[in-house]
Order: C-alpha cells, then sequence, then structure tokens
C-alpha cells in the first residue's frame, strides 16, 4: 500500500490529469501527497538580465506549484509542495528517494522518437531509473 505519492508536474496539458491521478490514488491508498516541480537549469549564474529571468521563472513555478495545490485541495487532497532545480529526470528521483516515497505519476506527452532522442523523456528516464512505482499519465485518445 502506498503511503507517499510524488507528482511530478511540469505546466503541460497533462498537469491536472496527473493531479488528479494522484489525488485519486492517494485517497485510496490513505496517502500523503508530495507535488515536484524541476527548473532545469539552462543558464549561467551572473548577469542582472540573467537573473531576472531566474526570478521570474521561478515565481512561475511557484505559481504553478501553488495552481496544482489548490487543484488538489479542490479534489478533497493535501500536497506537501517541492520547488527543485537541476535535471527533471534526476531530481524527480532524487526527490522519490528523499521523501521515501512509494509511488511517483507524471506525464508523457508521447513524444516522437527522434524528438526523444534529441530533446530526451523525463518519463522514460524516470520509468528506468526510479526504483519505486511509477504511472506514467498519457494523454486521451
Amino acid at each position: 500500500m502506498a503511503k507517499k505519492i510524488l507528482a511530478a508536474v511540469d505546466g503541460s496539458p497533462l498537469t491536472r490529469n496527473v493531479i488528479s491521478a494522484a489525488v485519486e490514488e492517494a485517497r485510496c491508498h490513505g496517502a500523503e501527497l508530495h507535488i515536484v516541480h524541476v527548473l532545469e537549469n539552462v543558464w549561467a549564474e551572473g548577469d542582472v538580465a540573467r537573473e531576472l529571468a531566474i526570478r521570474d521563472l521561478e515565481e512561475g513555478a511557484a505559481s504553478l506549484l501553488s495552481s496544482m495545490k489548490a487543484e488538489a485541495e479542490a479534489q478533497g487532497g493535501e500536497a506537501t509542495l517541492h520547488l527543485l532545480r537541476g535535471h527533471p529526470g534526476d531530481r524527480i528521483v532524487d526527490c522519490a528517494i528523499g521523501i521515501d516515497a512509494d509511488m511517483v505519476i507524471l506525464g508523457s506527452l508521447g513524444m516522437s522518437r527522434v524528438k526523444r532522442m534529441l530533446a530526451g523523456s523525463v518519463s522514460l528516464f524516470v520509468v528506468t531509473h526510479c526504483p519505486v512505482t511509477t504511472m506514467v499519465v498519457k494523454p486521451s485518445l
């Protein structure tokens, strides 16, 4: 039985579906719900313009997490929020291990093979490297 569920969100169209699935799983198993968003480090620190852009990204990420917490609460759930920096796949796996999660739930937009090779797939990385059960939410047909 899952005692801690980690929902990884990225602001994509599947984010609300991920939250709905996570709230349902948490409710069914009486589990704690944690929601994580990872800001990918794609910038160098230093100049003022970058620092302002980073601050904007962090504010946007915090807003996303707050709205997903509100979404979870609207569905009858409670959630602990985690805002992390780094490679999304690595950080999601690290977070799952760090909170001792029993399940990770995240979305997959179903990228083509070429896009997956070029951009990488966070969901594939997590499924492959995470030591706990992983549920991947896909778009409806």
